[in-house]
């Protein structure tokens, strides 16, 4: 029987264990993979601790991660292009990718340049800073105000504006300032005072809160009314009337083969990350949790 982190229930880093599985076979359109990394995203962990139940209740024993790469081990009816030992990153829409195998519906090639932790960390954030830069609907010329922008998310978003002619004004804590900078935003310290801080710039266009820690008051003041906020995770969207993103599969259609693109070129920059025995995925998430790790984990399994 495969081994998976199974939640035994919403609560704190030890409800998460390492059990076996029933093993599940591809359906139509999809893949299984043997997992070698899967990532763990801020949404994870808020859906581990229940903030997130209302909005996105999970099933008894559910299996958390939304990326992992790893080598196609089975492919079900219907699938093409894709055959048995080909390296793929995954998303998944449904969970799972802490485990040993994982079932996707959503793929790309891995190219040889990109190592399986790389390939592990790209698809959930990459998926929602596309998708929801395209919620937003910012464009060349407009200022963007992005909350956790030293986060996976948030340095993917950064770039893609960026890229775009957009002025980005990017939220983060002392230590995120350089990285800021060097992605081409201009930095403003997360904290009291930070509304202050972004009028003191300008004016502002469009919030993406990537953070989901509680600046919803203060995003819609500064952007004059709440219809062009964003939150990733803030639990409250729906007491301050702002839409709460949700990774769907037409939130970003294409977003991950072309960010595993640019990746691999050399033109994508990721948060910075660490590896950590998938066995030991309570421990990580108790890291994250802490504030003390500044950096991404992936799970990694040999």
């Amino acid at each position: 029987m495969p081994n998976a982190v199974v939640m035994t229930g919403y609560g704190p880093p030890d409800v998460l264990k390492w059990a076996g599985v029933p093993p599940a076979e591809p359906g139509q359109g999809q893949i299984r993979i043997n997992v070698k990394a899967a990532g763990i995203s801020p949404t994870d962990l808020a859906l581990r601790a229940g903030y997130l139940k209302d909005a996105i209740p999970l099933p008894p024993d559910t299996v958390l991660g939304f990326e992992a790469a790893g080598t196609v081990d089975a492919v079900g009816p219907g699938v093409t292009g894709t055959s048995t030992g080909d390296g793929v990153t995954t998303l998944l829409f449904g969970l799972g990718g802490y485990a040993e195998y994982a079932l996707a519906s959503i793929w790309t090639r891995k190219p040889d340049t990109v190592s399986w932790i790389d390939a592990a960390a790209l698809p959930s954030s990459a998926e929602a800073a596309v998708g929801v830069l395209r919620q937003l609907d910012v464009k060349s010329g407009e200022t963007l105000l992005l909350f956790g922008g030293g986060g996976s998310v948030g340095i993917i978003a950064t770039q893609f504006a960026v890229a775009r002619g957009v002025t980005v004004i990017s939220a983060v804590g002392d230590h995120d300032e350089t990285l800021a900078r060097e992605l081409g935003a201009t930095p403003v310290r997360y904290g009291a005072g930070v509304a202050g801080r972004v009028r003191a710039l300008g004016a502002v266009d469009a919030v993406f809160d990537a953070a989901g820690q509680g600046v919803l008051a203060d995003a819609i003041a500064l952007a004059g009314g709440p219809k062009r906020v964003i939150t990733l995770s803030d639990p409250a969207a729906a007491d301050f009337g702002v839409t709460f993103s949700q990774p769907t599969p037409d939130r970003a259609p294409g977003a991950l083969d072309e960010t595993i693109a640019l990746l691999a070129d050399g033109r994508l920059r990721l948060r910075a990350h660490k590896s950590v025995p998938m066995q030991q995925a309570a421990e990580a998430h108790r890291q994250l949790e802490s504030g003390n790790v500044h950096e991404r984990i992936i799970l990694t399994l040999e």
